[in-house]
């Protein structure tokens, strides 16, 4: 069986005068330099969003002056998004300012329900709009907005980075829905108030 890359602490070559330096939490992929963190999200603590951000590429002209701006991809999951043990595929971009702050948004494409068993759909996608005052790929910390297909909105709430140290034993993070827990979702048979699933007062 083919082993897997370690992971090391990011090593992050200057791009010149706009180099995005990186959060010492994060860690970097040494075969893609894509970086990876996980963070937890205080509104709804059984929730986590492990991010994975690719190298990126210039968003400002030389001409502007001022601090260099990058965009950066991110492909990520959300797990919990719709209950204990469920997965969402994540798709997001970061954009980070030199010594200014970083913009994130992310969007987890999810839709559960049994339309055949009478539950119908519950659980909708969830889409974060972020700011970060650290100039940074991976910031600690990064304020959000919220809301989700249900017309939900969740208001104002944080995403703390899980540190290096605590990350492989953080059992949330390394969740994976198999087929068994995805066809019980499906089902409806997970149904809790995540992110995915909370529906405005009066709907049904």
């Amino acid at each position: 069986m083919q082993s897997l890359p370690i992971f090391r602490l990011a090593v992050v070559p200057l791009l010149g005068a706009g180099a995005v330096l990186l959060s010492a939490a994060a860690l970097a992929d040494g075969a893609t330099n894509d970086t990876n963190a996980c963070y937890k999200w205080d509104q709804f603590p059984n929730e986590r969003l492990n991010l994975g951000v690719r190298g990126g590429g210039p968003l400002s002209f030389p001409q502007e002056g001022g601090p260099t701006q990058r965009t950066h991809g991110v492909h990520a999951k959300h797990v919990g998004v719709c209950g204990s043990g469920t997965n969402g595929a994540v798709e997001g971009v970061v954009v980070v300012k030199e010594t200014v702050g970083a913009h994130m948004g992310l969007h987890t494409m999810v839709s559960r329900g049994a339309p055949g068993g009478g539950n119908g759909e519950f659980c909708r996608p969830v889409f974060l709009d972020c700011y970060a005052d650290e100039a940074s790929l991976v910031p600690e910390t990064w304020t959000c907005q919220a809301r989700n297909e249900f017309g939900a909105y969740h208001g104002q709430s944080t995403l703390t980075l899980v540190a290096t140290d605590t990350a492989p034993y953080d059992p949330v993070c390394g969740a994976f829905e198999d087929k068994d827990t995805y066809e019980s979702s499906n089902r409806g048979r997970r149904q809790v108030a995540a992110s995915g699933t909370v529906q405005p007062r009066g709907s049904r």
